[in-house]
């Protein structure tokens, strides 16, 4: 494949360990780098219960991602450095403009708006962690654990449109599942597993199949709809034990049904 590639997304180890297993096999002529902040605060009024939990939570997630993913390096490729305010300015649409690419790849950015989107090429894929469109938005490697949906947390490629994660399907994921799997590793084997498949799936380009998508079917999750309490239910209740309730047939989910190229 000789196609040029360009990447947008963020700075977090998931995020580095995508692109530069892409650049390992593919021909990557640069990137925007969106800062992302680290761990999140939590309220100054939270109860002793659910600090308990946000500790738990946002910590095992950071000892998680050190496991899977490990020391990651930003690629060895040109670099434009943003954060959340600056990701659509002029700039950056000019920057990609000169990349002159023919895909451009998006994982772990904001949303992508004016005047960067009309600069994209139509081969614009964004890797969005959750299963679109029932899970879109925000968190939504979280929420299937919360509504007791374990087997709903995967990984949709999908062509970028000004709706959230509402273009056209490529391609989507869903990790195996081991009775010892907690929330986070979940979480980051649908990450290493996309990785591999998206190898594959650059390699098919241009022969894919489109998926039309109705996002109006799914939730589209913001960041303000997560509230502390909601982590009672998976660590208080479940102790952080619902894949073995899931493969033990004590919670009974539906199953999704994927759109996949192979």
């Amino acid at each position: 494949m000789k196609e040029r590639i360009a990447w947008i997304g963020g700075n977090q180890k998931r995020h580095l360990y995508y692109i530069n297993k892409i650049v390992e096999n593919f021909n990557v002529v640069g990137g925007i780098m969106q800062e992302r902040k680290g761990l999140p605060m939590p309220p100054s009024d939270i109860k002793t219960q659910d600090l308990i939990n946000w500790t738990r939570h946002f910590g095992m997630r950071e000892i998680a991602e050190d496991a899977y993913f490990g020391e990651q390096e930003e690629p060895d490729i040109k670099i434009f450095k943003v954060d959340k305010d600056t990701l659509n300015e002029s700039e950056s649409a000019e920057f990609i403009k000169k990349l002159n690419p023919e895909i451009v790849l998006i994982f772990g950015s904001g949303m992508i708006r004016e005047p960067l989107l009309s600069v994209l090429p139509k081969d614009t894929i964004n890797l969005h962690l959750g299963l679109s469109p029932r899970y879109r938005g925000a968190a939504t490697l979280f929420w299937p654990f919360y509504f007791l949906e374990p087997n709903w947390v995967g990984t949709t490629f999908h062509y970028i449109v000004q709706t959230p994660d509402g273009g056209d399907i490529i391609h989507q994921v869903r990790p195996v599942l081991d009775r010892n799997d907690r929330i986070h590793d979940v979480e980051c084997k649908a990450v290493l597993e996309s990785t591999t498949e998206a190898v594959t799936l650059l390699k098919m380009y241009p022969n894919w199949k489109k998926f039309e998508q109705k996002p109006e079917s799914g939730k589209n999750f913001l960041e303000s709809d997560f509230q502390p309490q909601h982590l009672r239910l998976i660590y208080s209740e479940f102790d952080n034990d619902i894949v073995r309730a899931y493969l033990d047939g004590e919670i009974k989910p539906k199953e999704p049904n994927l759109k996949r190229q192979f």
